[in-house]
């Protein structure tokens, strides 16, 4: 992770072939997941981070670098994609920490991570974009999203979701 962390700190970029691995492999674990995931405290939860690579990696930096990461539950709203310009990067970092740490990252679909959102906002021009327009890579990024838990119960005290979840 932390190699990932810098290449892509430095614009540096992931194959499509690459991608599309992190991509399926995401999938796979998402479609494990029920749509209501039950959780105990403690957890990190995170908001709209809606393409702010940077943002993502100063959070972590504040927040989250300083806890064994096998040991810390990080809870992610949605919305992960479309407004800024790195959606695709925070997707890649976000799936290969869920890869890595299948039980401690918990990501949610927001109303952002619908193919009807993605093709009105920027997201789907960013992916065909930076690979030389290929719809199945963006394909592939919507099943990602339809595989998504959409809620998460912690302690049976807190509901969490994102505000609006797309039809």
């Amino acid at each position: 992770m932390d190699k990932l962390r810098k290449h892509m700190l430095a614009e540096g970029h992931i194959s499509k072939p690459e991608l599309i691995e992190v991509i399926l492999e995401a999938t796979k674990i998402l479609r494990r997941e029920p749509n209501v995931i039950r959780i105990k405290e403690p957890v990190i939860i995170v908001g709209d981070i809606h393409g702010q690579f940077y943002d993502l990696i100063h959070m972590f930096e504040k927040v989250v670098d300083s806890r064994d990461l096998s040991n810390t539950k990080l809870l992610f709203l949605g919305d992960y994609v479309d407004r800024g310009n790195y959606s695709i990067e925070v997707c890649i970092f976000l799936y290969c920490l869920k890869i890595n740490y299948p039980g401690e990252i918990l990501l949610l679909r927001g109303n952002h991570e619908s193919r009807a959102m993605t093709e009105h906002f920027t997201f789907r021009e960013e992916v065909l974009r930076k690979y030389d327009g290929d719809e199945s890579v963006y394909d592939a990024f919507i099943e990602s999203f339809e595989s998504m838990p959409l809620s998460a119960d912690v302690n049976g005290d807190y509901l969490c979701m994102h505000g609006g979840i797309s039809p």
